[in-house]
């Protein structure tokens, strides 16, 4: 944390909104729920983190046992507490300032970190003070075989909030044909490289290297096309995986494309994210979420707060539908631009280092493992922290 970085956080406030949203299964009943919206410089971690606790103690009062045995007394009423708060500055000015909420989460983190065994005071206090790092970034390394993440402060930090942590960017099976016209076995050698790398981090080491073998080069070239072709961070690999690790109903905090996000799944292959950008905050709550069924996100639409799909725009939205299609419009742009510039920086990074390395420093670089971690860490912070926008 830095202590000059301070007084601007005091700075940033969070638009907030009441959404209300129900299941078949509540007899008509509407759950109302604030949530923290994000702007164009929005911090997602922190967000999601709220938004998903405040959504999930809902959940759990309406459906289950009015959310006490699925948690401590303390912990239920430390969440009662945090949204009871978030209700009082939604009814005050519709926003809370960074430190009301971050003050918040450190209260209830204290609360979770009681019910861990073997965490040292130590790590709870480091932990404490890493805490703003939600609102600056948060560093992440996505594990591409199984949808979860290497241990870091964002898995440890949503593990005490017992909170599931996925992404949906899975390498598909070995299995399947490759990405060259030859049918041999060799077409299979960049998953399998993939596969034993695991991580992103990883595989940016790997395509770092400077080997003469042409294999290693033609191999690199069939792994940066992978990414290229992925660079959505999404896989039909990665969504199948998802509908089996996480159970129906459940909530959990989703990362793709360098953003963390709140994701509801529904029932077996049904998924829908919370939307939160405050461009439409002016629907009058009537757009809640947003499905996630496919890579391309074609076939993913708009749902109401109880489900039901926005099919019409003008006739669910009124007259704000002409506002609604502009908003709709700059959002998949901007995340166009996003992805082609992630899959470009990524490249122009390779390329720079091919022409800085020499094989001397290169082999030198093989032997002294430790003088090239720097080098990873700044790596894993430009492609994988948190980008505010």
């Amino acid at each position: 944390m830095c202590e000059g970085s301070s007084s601007s956080e005091m700075k940033v406030v969070f638009p907030m909104k009441l959404i209300s949203w129900s299941l078949e299964d509540q007899n008509g009943e509407a759950l109302t729920t604030p949530i923290l919206l994000q702007d164009r410089n929005g911090p997602c971690p922190l967000i999601a983190l709220v938004n998903t606790l405040v959504l999930q103690f809902d959940f759990r009062n309406a459906h289950f046992d009015g959310g006490i045995l699925s948690q401590s007394e303390k912990q239920y009423e430390q969440i009662k507490n945090l949204k009871s708060k978030l209700f009082t500055h939604y009814h005050n000015s519709s926003s809370i300032d960074l430190a009301d909420i971050l003050g918040l989460v450190a209260d209830l983190f204290l609360v979770y970190a009681e019910d861990v065994p073997n965490l040292l005071h130590e790590m709870v206090d480091n932990i404490l003070q890493q805490l703003p790092k939600l609102h600056t970034g948060l560093d992440v390394d996505p594990n591409l075989t199984n949808g979860d993440f290497s241990q870091d402060l964002a898995t440890t930090l949503f593990t005490i909030f017992d909170l599931r942590f996925k992404h949906g960017w899975v390498i598909e099976d070995c299995g399947r044909k490759g990405y060259t016209d030859d049918e041999d076995d060799s077409t299979n050698e960049p998953l399998l490289i993939l596969h034993d790398l695991q991580t992103f981090d990883k595989v940016q080491d790997y395509l770092l290297l400077l080997d003469t073998n042409s294999s290693v080069a033609e191999n690199q070239r069939l792994i940066r096309m992978w990414l290229d072709e992925t660079c959505s961070q999404l896989t039909m690999k990665g969504l199948k995986l998802l509908d089996l690790d996480l159970s129906s109903p459940q909530f959990a905090i989703f990362f793709r494309n360098n953003h963390f996000n709140t994701l509801f799944k529904k029932s077996r292959n049904e998924f829908y994210l919370l939307i939160t950008d405050s461009s439409f905050q002016s629907k009058s709550g009537k757009l809640v979420w947003q499905s996630l069924n496919s890579v391309s996100g074609e076939g993913d639409l708009f749902f109401t707060g109880d489900f039901m799909p926005v099919l019409d725009i003008d006739q669910d939205i009124g007259q704000q539908g002409e506002t609604f299609d502009s908003d709709m419009m700059l959002l998949r742009q901007l995340q166009e631009e996003e992805d082609e510039a992630l899959a470009r920086k990524m490249q122009e990074k390779y390329e720079k280092r091919k022409t800085r390395q020499s094989p001397k420093e290169t082999v030198v670089k093989k032997n002294e493992e430790t003088a090239s971690k720097p080098v990873k860490e700044k790596k894993k912070k430009k492609f994988f922290g948190f980008l505010s926008r």
